[in-house]
């Protein structure tokens, strides 16, 4: 509120109002007062709140799911609490979660209506939600937080403890099975999507479960990278839902390689480049000689209005107004030439065509010897991983995989050195020269 009326006053700005005079002398008083208010206004609802909630009484917001606030008191409604326990009963069935929701969509189960329309009916996350409540369901209390205070509202159980502690135990079991999963370096992580519009992830697997239902040790383990969408009816026809993460990585390698040891392209970018740079100088120049005879012509203005107020020996509001427009102007323009004399030194001290050249060489010369290397011990492989990594992060822009498993690479080449472009306002293409292979 102090930087709106610091604007207000520095810019002269005239406000009206429909109902009353806005006066600026007293506006921030009046501004600190409703602040004021506001606080004690949000102070008298909290403690009203907390006062509901010691109360034993219901809050405001949806209940979950199988229950319904009927006026201060939270009860079981039975259309969605016949639901719940069916959903507990499967799971301790080891029924597999997508079996589960096929189940709901199936049987036309009901679902609460929230503030937005569902994209889709009985979501993971919706079936994920109502067995991660497990203890409330069971124990029967509603929780509410206000203020850093914490609130449990009994309500009426739906679901019985021998079912709650044999669903404790199978969900405990089931957090074992991730220790398969092996954390491993991928290449291309953060970088490949698909139609589904999404990042895709990744991870490596070191067991297989065996025809008699056991977890066996694979000989060899199986990287792969897959799209986190779970739900068939918000999957894109033309995502083909995984992919092995050496095929893929291979592939967008090669494509980088084409990419940085193609000469012609990057060099002809790198000539583009400073050809627009060069233009960028030309209108710099012309900029600022313009700038310097616009402060001319308002230094001889100014000089002109203080000798005719002397000879008129005027020292009334109108001559002090005209001095202080035309001081702020020329602090303006002064700012302007400031940065302008700024940028044309930096275009000066940088030879552009020798370091866009610089540039691609190094990068060549880097992607050469990644791409003929040959590691012999972990430390080694880890090391050259790193490299490699780092360069896709530097070039890759974007990786989009389609139903054929077909990679389309967009890659980005930072010509000049982003320290040094950043001194530059008026950079070509965001500093980056692009390119899909």
């Amino acid at each position: 509120m102090i930087m709106f009326f610091e604007v207000v006053q520095r810019y002269k700005i005239t406000i009206l109002l429909a109902k009353e005079t806005f006066d600026p002398q007293i506006a921030p008083i009046r501004a600190w007062a409703a602040q004021i208010e506001l606080e004690n206004i949000r102070e008298r609802m909290t403690m009203g709140v907390i006062a509901r909630l010691k109360a034993g009484k219901a809050n405001t917001g949806q209940e979950r799911y199988g229950y319904v606030r009927i006026g201060e008191k939270i009860h079981v409604l039975d259309d969605e609490a016949t639901w719940v326990r069916q959903i507990f009963e499967w799971y301790t069935q080891k029924i597999p979660l997508m079996q589960i929701r096929k189940r709901l969509i199936d049987a036309n189960a009901p679902q609460k209506h929230g503030c937005a329309p569902r994209r889709i009916r009985w979501s993971r996350s919706s079936i994920q939600a109502i067995l991660g409540s497990a203890k409330e369901y069971a124990c029967g209390l509603k929780t509410y937080s206000r203020a850093g205070q914490t609130f449990h509202i009994p309500v009426a159980p739906i679901i019985d403890m021998p079912t709650y502690e044999l669903f404790t135990k199978m969900r405990e079991e089931n957090k074992t099975y991730p220790k398969h999963r092996k954390k491993n370096d991928y290449l291309l992580s953060g970088h490949l999507k698909c139609a589904c519009n999404l990042t895709w992830r990744a991870r490596t697997t070191t067991h297989r479960r065996s025809r008699k239902g056991e977890w066996v040790e694979r000989k060899t383990p199986i990287s792969t990278y897959f799209c986190p969408q779970p739900h068939k009816e918000l999957r894109s026809s033309n995502c083909s839902k995984s992919v092995n993460a050496k095929d893929a990585e291979t592939q967008v390698w090669q494509k980088l390689y084409n990419f940085v040891m193609n000469p012609d392209f990057l060099l002809a970018q790198a000539k583009e480049l400073v050809y627009q740079l060069q233009q960028n100088h030309e209108y710099l120049q012309q900029t600022h000689k313009e700038l310097l005879e616009e402060l001319e012509k308002q230094s001889h203005k100014r000089q002109q209005i203080i000798t005719d107020a002397r000879k008129a020996q005027r020292d009334d509001d109108d001559f002090a107004e005209q001095m202080r427009e035309l001081y702020g102007k020329e602090e303006r323009l002064k700012h302007r030439l400031a940065t302008i004399e700024q940028e044309l030194k930096n275009y000066i001290e940088v030879d552009w065509e020798t370091k866009a050249n610089d540039y691609v060489e190094d990068i060549q010369a880097s992607m050469g010897k990644l791409n003929s290397a040959n590691s012999q011990t972990p430390e080694e492989q880890r090391r050259i991983f790193l490299l490699k990594k780092q360069l896709v992060d530097e070039l890759v822009a974007k990786a989009i995989i389609d139903g054929e498993r077909d990679i389309q690479v967009e890659f980005r080449a930072k010509i000049i050195d982003l320290a040094v472009s950043k001194e530059i306002l008026n950079f070509p293409n965001s500093r980056e020269v692009v390119a899909r292979l």
